[in-house]
């Protein structure tokens, strides 16, 4: 009988044992799925600053381009209509 008390509580104590180590890796996770949570976050925060900042640019750029090439097609065509005295 005594036999079967001891392993009673050596079995208690694993459960015990196990129970802590799961609530433990169980928190762990918990702290992970966050960290990866706000991680995606600042990611997609990124990434549509990073789109804007290209959108952006590219307006500029071709708004650039655009002005230079009416400056010119001006230049270009007042050359062509000045008539010699």
């Amino acid at each position: 009988f005594s036999t079967y008390l001891v392993q009673v509580e050596e079995t208690e104590e694993i459960a015990t044992l196990n129970l802590a180590k799961y609530r433990k890796i169980q928190l762990e996770l918990e702290e992970s799925a966050e960290c990866t949570n706000v991680a995606e976050s600042q990611l997609g925060k990124f990434r549509l600053k990073t789109r804007s900042t290209v959108s952006v640019g590219r307006v500029a750029e071709s708004h650039e381009h655009h002005e230079s090439t009416t400056v010119r097609s001006a230049s270009a065509l007042r050359s062509s209509s000045v008539r010699p005295r």
